[in-house]
């Protein structure tokens, strides 16, 4: 766990008090400052989840206490402001948290299953908290009551956003419900602009159909540059003992696409996408806190180019492609989860894996397939977590991969990683290290690996180098305040430097600056009611080494998922 090696540690790793606490009782722990690390040696050997487990008990029924955004048990909370919130928020129904839920009533107790069910309803942005425990043992039946409760977020989200990062303002209006009637529908109508295009966007999204585990999403946009529409519908994996899965997909987009070179557009070109997968899965099961997963699907993907009439010819246009291909796949998941606070939030629970997550699949298109060429195609990822030392340090690692061998040559092979470690310092606060990599080989010509102000060279424009390859180093010591402004905004601030670099010739000559350097400072809000769980950036970064060209402060506004 990461956790403060003294009396606060409680405060960092929920694990062990969050299966006793009513909503209540984590809407006061959220608002209050560190604790002294507690355990509870009274409880009754009935609710211990081991001796329930070896007794083979039963689930008798399930109760469910359902927390409104404000606890107005809450003297600093019980206020006209909060009392309003609470009416006009249309709380969670049972019947949406039902759909949501691992165990059933009749089923075994399983501690395990308990904490899993806690995770996917935190998973679901409308739900800030949530527990799930055993209580009211009762010794004749051999059963017990299982309390599932839970706090709701605020779910509306008025978007409204005005950012500015590596010298490029964007900006965002409309509005968000992620709780739609309670209900746990998610809809969304905006209107934003960013450095790409301008943009009409709706989305709606259903986790779970009429109480099944088939999930639903649709996204329609128009654009200043063309279209987007994406149309999904599946049953997924939504548990680690799930045995089987199935899902398709269809994507239809029409845009340009900009290369860049030192922040300015150097290249354009039109290009669409249609692309339709179908997919299935089959498991055993866990076995040993771990699950494999065996997929197979098929895959059609299409890409067109085009000149764009607004730019004249392109420097260089990317050649059309169409890939037809059926694959075959593995998923390895293992049950290893930490909760931890303060990490890449501020007052909310955060789940942190540490066990194996690993996917690959395997592909071939073939032009009998109807592809317009024969290539084998590989995608791969892996995460992984460690606790190095034990309490106070964490290390985390993901890594992607993608390639396709054709014509005797591998293409597009793109390898992503990123490296994260953490560390408390001074007492509750962190110190967090991060170095992201991506090594590109014979990159299809849409492609560009950019580093700017947007992929963490904070100091500079955004998509200022390009090149075949990049490497950022991020170090930042985060400190999290008690400020909590009406109830609703959480304070922190952070201290930072980054060092970041590109290598490999870029397909359109840009040339390469070598190792750039910046450091900074920046203020972090975010509200632990709100569903959305962004986290808004202001951050002020003073590039070393940049030519003259380059301000000499940057100033960026950003909403951020994290820290």
């Amino acid at each position: 766990m990461l956790a403060v090696p003294h009396e606060s540690a409680i405060g960092y790793h929920l694990a062990p008090m969050t299966r006793r606490l009513p909503p209540a009782a984590i809407l006061a722990f959220l608002t209050a400052g560190p604790a002294v690390a507690q355990t509870d040696e009274t409880a009754a050997p009935s609710l211990d989840p081991a001796w329930l487990e070896s007794r083979n008990a039963t689930i008798r029924e399930i109760r469910f206490e359902i927390g409104d955004v404000f606890d107005l048990s809450n003297p600093e909370e019980d206020k006209r402001l909060y009392r309003f919130a609470n009416r006009i928020h249309i709380r969670s129904k049972q019947s949406t948290l039902e759909s949501i839920l691992l165990s059933h009533e009749g089923d075994a107790f399983d501690a395990r299953l308990n904490d899993e069910t806690a995770r996917a309803l935190r998973a679901r942005g409308f739900i800030s908290e949530a527990t799930v425990t055993p209580s009211d043992y009762d010794e004749r039946t051999n059963s017990v009551a299982l309390q599932v409760s839970t706090q709701d977020s605020w779910s509306l989200d008025p978007e409204l956003k005005f950012s500015r990062g590596g010298g490029e303002n964007e900006y965002a209006f409309g509005i968000s419900e992620e709780n739609l009637f309670g209900l746990g529908k998610e809809v969304t109508l905006t209107r934003s602009r960013d450095i790409d295009r301008t943009e009409t966007f709706f989305e709606y999204a259903d986790g779970n159909v009429r109480g099944s585990r088939t999930r639903f999403g649709v996204i329609l946009t128009d654009t200043s540059d063309g279209h987007r529409r994406e149309l999904a519908v599946g049953r997924p994996f939504y548990a680690l003992d799930s045995r089987w899965a199935i899902e398709t997909a269809f994507k239809d987009t029409d845009r340009v696409d900009s290369m860049y070179g030192f922040g300015e557009i150097i290249d354009e070109f039109s290009h669409e996408i249609d692309s339709f997968s179908l997919w299935g899965g089959w498991s055993r099961g866990m076995r040993d806190n771990r699950t494999f997963r065996w997929l197979t699907g098929i895959t059609s993907d299409e890409h067109r180019f085009s000149d764009y009439a607004d730019f004249g010819d392109p420097l260089l246009l990317p050649d059309d492609r169409k890939l037809v291909y059926p694959w075959f796949g593995i998923q390895v998941a293992e049950d290893d989860f930490r909760q931890m606070r303060e990490l890449n939030d501020m007052g909310r629970t955060e789940d942190v894996a540490l066990g194996l997550q690993f996917s690959m699949q395997l592909g071939y298109a073939a032009q009998e397939y109807g592809s317009d060429r024969d290539a084998a195609i590989l995608h791969a990822s892996a995460h992984k977590g460690w606790e190095p030392g034990g309490t106070g340090n964490l290390f985390l690692v993901d890594l992607q991969a993608q390639a396709r061998r054709e014509g005797g040559q591998t293409r597009n092979s793109i390898l992503t990683s990123t490296f994260r470690y953490y560390r408390r310092t001074f007492g509750r606060h962190l110190m967090t290290a991060r170095l992201s990599t991506t090594i590109g080989n014979r990159l299809d010509a849409e492609n560009q690996v950019l580093l700017g102000g947007d992929s963490d060279l904070r100091g500079y424009p955004l998509r200022y180098q390009s090149g075949e390859g990049s490497a950022v180093l991020t170090l930042e010591q985060r400190f999290f305040t008690d400020k909590y402004i009406w109830r609703l905004l959480r304070v922190g601030w952070a201290v930072f430097a980054d060092v970041g670099r590109v290598w490999g010739a870029d397909a359109r000559g840009v040339e390469n600056l070598g190792t750039l350097y910046d450091v900074g400072i920046g203020l972090r809000f975010t509200s632990p009611r709100a569903s959305s769980h962004a986290v808004i950036h202001i951050d002020l970064a003073f590039p070393i080494n940049a030519p003259a060209d380059v301000d000499s402060v940057q100033l960026s506004i950003e909403k951020k998922s994290s820290f």
